[in-house]
Formats: C-alpha cells, sequence, structure tokens
C-alpha cells in the first residue's frame, strides 16, 4: 500500500523540482483540464491462454500543466471489451520540441516522453491482478487556439502484474486550458 503513495509522490516532486528551474515570468505554465479517446492494443491472460491479445477502444480523463519545454499530467483511463478490462491511473512528463512553426503561428509541437502509474486487470477466467505499469510516450499537439489544443500520442506501457504484459494505445486527446 505504502508504494501506491511513495512512488507517484516521489515522480510529482521530481517533475515540480525540475519544473521549478525555470524562469516562471519568461516561461509560463498553463494548467489544462482535457479527455482522451483512444484504440488500446491489450496483452495479459485470459483464462488458460498465457499469450492472449485483444484490442477495442479506451477513455479517459487528464489534468496537468504545461508550459515552452514541459508537459506533465495525470491520466485516468478505462478499457473494457466484454472479455478483459483495464483501469489505469498515471504520471506523465514529456518534453516538447518547439519549432519554428511557433513564430509564425502554426502551433506544431512534437513531443516525447514518459509515463508510470498502476492499473488493475481483469479478464475471464477469474482473472483481477493490479500493479505498478511504465512506459514511454511520444506524438504531435495542435494549437487550435489560446486555450484549446488537441493532441495525437503512441502510449506503449508495461506491467507489472503476472496477467497484465503490455498495452499499446493511440490517444487523441482534447485539453482546455486556463
Amino acid at each position: 500500500m505504502w508504494k501506491m503513495i511513495m512512488i507517484p509522490f516521489w515522480v510529482l516532486t521530481s517533475i515540480f523540482a525540475v519544473a521549478g528551474t525555470y524562469d516562471v515570468e519568461a516561461n509560463p505554465s498553463k494548467v489544462f483540464v482535457g479527455v482522451q479517446l483512444g484504440a488500446a492494443w491489450v496483452q495479459g491472460t485470459h483464462q488458460s491462454d498465457l499469450n492472449y491479445k485483444t484490442s477495442g477502444l479506451s477513455y479517459g480523463l487528464r489534468l496537468g500543466a504545461q508550459n515552452q519545454e514541459w508537459r506533465t499530467m495525470v491520466t485516468f483511463d478505462r478499457f473494457d471489451n466484454n472479455e478483459s478490462s483495464y483501469e489505469r491511473g498515471e504520471i506523465h512528463a514529456d518534453y516538447l520540441f518547439r519549432m519554428a512553426t511557433d513564430a509564425v503561428g502554426v502551433g506544431i509541437v512534437p513531443f516525447i516522453g514518459l509515463n508510470g502509474g498502476y492499473a488493475n486487470y481483469e479478464a475471464k477466467g477469474g482473472i483481477n491482478e493490479s500493479g505498478f505499469t511504465y512506459g514511454g510516450e511520444a506524438g504531435v499537439i495542435f494549437d487550435v487556439s489560446e486555450s484549446i489544443d488537441v493532441d495525437v500520442m503512441y502510449q506503449y506501457t508495461i506491467g507489472h502484474a503476472d496477467a497484465f504484459d503490455h498495452v499499446g494505445n493511440l490517444k487523441v486527446g482534447v485539453n482546455y486550458k486556463y
């Protein structure tokens, strides 16, 4: 139980320590809330099949902050296709690659990042396991307006529960910045 509290605390502390080294006036952060929708490809145990693979729709919520160089967010997402399901809570840290197009107002920002969190995986055959997850992600953010952006990302996450091996997600997120 203590791991569920200490690891996210350590990760958030590290992220905010890095973010704290920036000049806030020169590089202000914006807080955002958003939703995400995507396709998930899950591999785990299902009944007696140890290499069970399935796919379906995932959906979730996000809360975060971003400045000119970094984006951090906390997400919760769910996947359920009537044979297996998962719920995940994760922390993400993304490095934003600002391009020359930002100066002319195009607002296309590629990013690469890491994620870590905790997931619960359930499948037919009485499988119900929880464990820590970690992985990487890459994508592109499109600035629609000053307050709204849309991002497309591919996320690969490895699970540490015996029955939950990994999941790949192709996600589209819509964020409202304030």
